[in-house]
């Protein structure tokens, strides 16, 4: 099996190892400081690896729940699949909190951005729930982690002094922004399709 495709099939079974293995580095690295951006950047990483425990692992689901409520399609790997779910939740959630880990101060609003996307996600999740009225992966994390955690960080960049008011509202812009890649590397290809049979 090539290694991309082994990675693309089992990357979230090894979310808990990694999940507890970064609270331990976290307490171990950040217990002095614990609220600077590097160390609120690195919680950030650990809480999304809770959340996409959630998502895709256990209970798990949420490639499926999208495929069948959102694209209303039979197919359970279309047109989100497994290779997409990966390269998204690794390339495009793992590395670019861990580039702001490393280089707090270049990638800084890397960072927050990515702390506003977080909160978007974690809405999206809450309104997915309020229009399908039903439970969908990852609910749980972003109503008890990704809020929480991420409208911390801005109201606590805010009582520092750190981020202004209109940088705020300019993050949560990104927020949105920042999701819009992820929905077209799936609804592109679904809509190529449906134009094709119609």
């Amino acid at each position: 099996m090539p290694l991309l495709t082994f990675i693309a099939n089992n990357w979230q079974r090894a979310l808990p190892a990694l999940a507890i293995a970064g609270v331990v580095a976290w307490l171990i690295a950040f217990h002095a400081d614990p609220s600077s951006e590097r160390a609120l950047f690195a919680a950030l990483l650990v809480i999304y690896m809770v959340h996409q425990t959630e998502e895709h692992l256990w209970p798990g689901g949420f490639r499926q729940f999208t495929n069948a409520r959102l694209f209303k399609s039979s197919n359970p790997n279309w047109p989100v699949d497994i290779d997409g779910v990966a390269l998204v939740n690794i390339v495009y959630v793992w590395v670019p909190l861990v580039l702001a880990v490393i280089w707090p101060d270049e990638l800084r609003w890397i960072g927050l951005g990515w702390v506003a996307l977080t909160l978007v996600n974690g809405i999206i999740h809450v309104v997915t729930t309020l229009r399908f009225r039903v439970y969908n992966p990852g609910l749980v994390t972003s109503i008890v982690l990704f809020l929480p955690f991420t409208l911390y960080v801005l109201y606590h960049g805010v009582a520092i002094g750190a981020i202004s008011g209109v940088e705020v509202a300019a993050l949560l812009i990104a927020g949105v922004l920042l999701h819009i890649p992820v929905a077209a590397l799936f609804a592109l290809p679904y809509m190529q399709r449906r134009q094709a049979h119609a």
